[in-house]
């Protein structure tokens, strides 16, 4: 992870419609202490995982994924977002590519960049948001599109809520922006807002995940404050609060990221939840191996912040960073060597 991910972003984009509802907002959290500093555990596959299975996601024959930035799991489909051009493949549960969505341009049914991708899986219509043009396009699991919404808000990542309506977030401060979650419906009107403090003259922005699809709720983490939610409809409610030691203060992020020193902080890159546990991946900005994670244990209610994640059950090791999360009983990792130079491998990791 390099500097370039520390974004500094000024647009006018039209304020939020002051007659919204508020979406009602509940605390019931634990406040958790992560010292990221603190390393001296391992954390193992076993203390979390029952068991293992492996899918070769089969491009049959062509190179086209460089790298996962994403995955969504409905049923017997996966869906995996490219990192570069290759844009969203559709594959079946046993790897077979099926369709591919990358229509790059300029038209109604083209993105120009995606920002972030999600599915409904229960109209199984696939969404992408597209950074430059702020739309959203919407396409069945063929591949056919289908529609495309217009946003007047800046949008950093979206999710769809069980009634259709699109839950945006826009997770930092910036003057000429608005701040926070909203819901909007398919004519981009304002539904509910979450109200949240709003950090003034915080620019500041960590890029990375900041949910989990759920069929019970939005899994959000708000990096302004270290707060874990589940959002619903029609609630939002603060599970977690962490006292993450390493966190960047209030003073330093009102500077200009432009001029931050970026040295001995760290930030949430990404997460995954399950019923028994939550596991966060940290970038530490330090001199060698940034990467930390945090396994918290709910029954337990025990910590446990390693430098690596290992795999104590069959022993095939990744190095990536990332744990993706499929839903609350299954969370997947990507092999570092691809099958015949062309194919992935996920480590589909079982949860307990």
């Amino acid at each position: 992870m390099k500097s370039n991910y520390i974004i500094y972003i000024s647009f006018f984009f039209l304020l939020l419609n002051a007659n919204s509802c508020n979406l009602s907002k509940t605390d019931h959290s634990h406040k958790l202490t992560i010292d990221l500093d603190n390393t001296n555990d391992t954390i193992l596959y076993s203390q979390f995982t029952k068991s293992i299975d492996y899918i070769e996601l089969n491009t049959n024959d062509s190179c086209i994924v460089s790298h996962i930035d994403n995955i969504f799991l409905d049923d017997d489909t996966i869906f995996i977002l490219d990192k570069k051009n290759a844009g969203i493949l559709i594959f079946t549960s046993n790897g077979e590519l099926v369709n591919q969505i990358n229509n790059y341009g300029n038209s109604a049914e083209e993105f120009i960049n995606i920002r972030a991708f999600t599915i409904d899986p229960i109209l199984n219509h696939i969404y992408i948001l597209d950074c430059n043009s702020q739309k959203i396009n919407k396409y069945n699991y063929n591949g056919d599109y289908l529609e495309s919404h217009k946003s007047t808000l800046y949008v950093r990542d979206f999710a769809v809520l069980e009634n259709g309506s699109y839950l945006c977030i826009l997770p930092y401060y910036s003057k000429y922006t608005p701040y926070g979650i909203w819901t909007t419906d398919n004519n981009n009107n304002i539904i509910k807002k979450i109200q949240f403090e709003i950090p003034q003259d915080d620019q500041f922005e960590f890029v990375g995940y900041y949910t989990n699809l759920s069929n019970q709720c939005i899994y959000y983490y708000d990096r302004n404050w270290d707060n874990f939610s589940c959002i619903t409809k029609d609630t939002a409610i603060v599970q977690y609060q962490f006292d993450l030691k390493q966190r960047l203060k209030e003073d330093i992020r009102k500077k200009d990221p432009r001029l931050i020193k970026l040295k001995d902080f760290a930030m949430m890159s990404s997460f995954s939840y399950s019923d028994n546990f939550l596991l966060l991946t940290y970038y530490y900005y330090v001199d060698n191996n940034p990467y930390r994670w945090a396994l918290y244990n709910k029954h337990t209610q025990k910590i446990t912040v390693s430098n690596v994640v290992t795999n104590d059950i069959d022993y095939v090791q990744s190095s990536s960073e990332q744990i993706f999360y499929l839903n609350n009983k299954t969370w997947c990792r990507v092999l570092d060597e691809k099958v015949n130079n062309c194919n992935i491998q996920l480590q589909i990791l079982n949860l307990k």
